[in-house]
C-alpha cells in the first residue's frame, strides 16, 4: 500500500479489487444500482501493481470478515494476455488471499481488447451523437493526428470526447455512472449516462451478482 495514501481498512465481507480510482467510482455507483450494500471496491493502483498489493493485503485490518473476492482488469491488447496475468499474481498471493478463491473478470468482457470504457462506448453505439464521435477521429486523423498504438487508450480518449458533449464536460469518467441516479440532486446530476440495462453490460453484471449476491 502507499505511504501516502490513508491506511486501508477493510469493512465489508465482499472485496472487489479494480485497476484505480475512476473504476473504484464506477462501480460503486453500479452497486448502489444493483441493491448490492456488502461490498467494498478498492483501487489497486495498476495492474502492474497488483501482485505486490495482494501480498500486502494480508496486513490490511478487516480481511478477516472478507468471505467473497473478486478482480477487474482491463485486457488493453489481450484479454489473455490480461488474465494469466492476473492468474499469475493470485497464484503468488499469499494463502489467505488464495483461500478466498478470488474470481477474475477481464474488462471489456468477451475476450474482446479494450478497458471499462470500451464498454461504455458499446452501449452507446446506437446512440445518434455516435457517427459524429467516429467522424471526428477520422477527420483528426487525416489532419495528421495518429491514434495510440495501445487499443485501450483509444477507446479512453474517445470515453473523455463523449464525456466533452455533455453539461459537464471536464467530468472524471468514473463519475459518468453517478449521473442520473435517483437521488440526484443537482441539475447536471440529472442526465443518465451510463444505462446499465443495456445488454452489452449483462455479462459483466452477472458476474459481479454471481460473486456477490448468489
Amino acid at each position: 500500500m502507499s505511504a501516502n495514501r490513508k491506511p486501508l481498512t477493510l469493512s465489508k465481507s465482499g472485496l472487489l479489487l479494480c485497476e484505480g480510482e475512476d473504476e473504484v467510482s464506477f462501480f460503486n455507483a453500479w452497486f448502489l444500482e444493483l441493491g448490492i450494500t456488502n461490498v467494498q471496491v478498492v483501487a489497486y493502483q495498476g495492474k502492474t501493481k497488483l501482485a505486490q498489493f495482494l501480498s500486502d493485503l494480508t496486513k490490511v485490518s478487516g480481511l478477516s470478515q472478507v468471505n467473497r473476492m473478486a478482480i477487474i482488469r482491463d485486457a488493453d491488447e489481450s484479454a489473455t494476455a490480461a488474465l494469466q496475468s492476473v492468474q499469475h499474481a493470485v497464484e503468488a498471493a499469499p494463502e489467505g488471499i488464495r483461500n478466498l478463491n478470488p474470481q477474475i473478470f477481464v474488462l471489456p468482457g468477451e475476450g474482446k481488447q479494450g478497458a471499462l470504457e470500451s464498454l461504455w462506448l458499446a452501449s452507446l453505439a446506437a446512440d445518434p451523437l455516435a457517427p459524429c464521435i467516429d467522424d471526428f477521429f477520422i477527420c483528426i486523423e487525416s489532419k495528421g493526428w495518429q491514434p495510440s498504438d495501445v487499443f485501450a487508450k483509444n477507446d479512453k480518449t474517445k470515453a473523455q470526447l463523449w464525456i466533452a458533449t455533455k453539461d459537464v464536460p471536464n467530468e472524471r469518467f468514473g463519475l459518468a455512472a453517478w449521473h442520473g441516479r435517483k437521488d440526484a440532486d443537482k441539475p447536471w446530476m440529472r442526465e443518465k449516462w451510463v444505462d446499465f440495462d443495456h445488454p452489452c453490460f449483462v455479462p459483466l453484471k452477472q458476474f459481479l451478482i454471481s460473486v456477490f449476491a448468489s
